[in-house]
Order: structure tokens, then C-alpha cells, then sequence
């Protein structure tokens, strides 16, 4: 069975919306618990939440917008990182907080552009990505 997300990983436990001209904005808050079993052994002297796991939250969170502006039925698949850089590491106790610009294209499919900034509670740059997605309207589960 494919997943379109990386379940059962909870990778954005707040998020919130707002709409901005022509988008919009999307923040989120992941907790960086250290005893998450998918932590184990990243890497076993110095447990840090692998960048993969950043881009699976940044995905989460718009994966949540889609929703609330498309509908249940809606999805937002990655179909391209455009550019992706890790700055600082996110280690158990940090708070990585997720800001997302969006904005949408009214190609066939629909598109949206997300230009993303990932800080730690410090307020230091953790990661930066630009992602394209794809908004799927079709009707179905999670786990198609």
C-alpha cells in the first residue's frame, strides 16, 4: 500500500492559517520530543531530527491548508523542491517553527508555490525551501 504521507509520523502538532492576497500564510509547531521512537539512533551520540523530517513537517502543514481551502478531499502532493539548505540542527527540546508563503496557480492541476522558512524556539534559521505542489480535489483517504 502507498502512502501520500509519512504516517504515522505527527510531524506539525499546531497550525494555523491565514489568508493573504493572492495565497496564503501557513505557520506551524512541531515539538522536538527526544523518547519519538523515530528519533532512535539519529545518531546515537547526538539525536538531531533528520532534515527529511523538517520538509515531511513543512509538508504536514500545507497538507493542512489544502484541506481547509479544497476541502476534505483535497491533497497537496510534492512535485518538485526547487531548492532545499539546512542551516542550524533541531535537537530534542527544540521547537522547530514552520512559516509557509503560498501562492496559488490555477493550472490544470492546480498548483501552489511555497516559499518556506523553518526557525528553532531561538529563533535560529533551521531550514529554507522553495516546493511546488500539486492540489489533488479527488475524493478519498489519507492512505490511497
Amino acid at each position: 500500500m502507498s502512502r501520500r504521507f509519512a504516517a504515522p509520523l505527527t510531524a506539525v502538532d499546531t497550525v494555523d492559517i491565514a489568508d493573504t492576497p493572492g495565497g496564503a500564510r501557513v505557520e506551524a509547531v512541531k515539538r522536538i520530543a527526544g523518547e519519538d521512537p523515530y528519533l532512535v539512533g539519529h545518531y546515537p551520540d547526538f539525536t538531531i531530527y533528520p532534515g527529511v523530517f523538517t520538509l515531511e513537517s513543512v509538508h504536514q502543514a500545507i497538507r493542512h491548508w489544502a484541506t481547509e481551502r479544497h476541502g476534505p478531499g483535497a491533497v497537496a502532493e510534492l512535485a518538485t523542491i526547487t531548492s532545499i539548505s539546512f542551516a542550524a540542527p533541531l535537537v530534542p527540546g527544540d521547537t522547530l517553527r514552520i512559516g509557509c508563503d503560498l501562492t496559488e496557480h490555477d493550472d490544470t492541476p492546480a498548483t501552489v508555490r511555497a516559499k518556506v522558512r523553518c526557525h528553532r524556539g531561538d529563533g535560529a534559521l533551521s531550514a529554507r525551501m522553495t516546493l511546488e505542489l500539486r492540489i489533488d480535489r479527488r475524493d478519498g483517504d489519507d492512505h490511497a
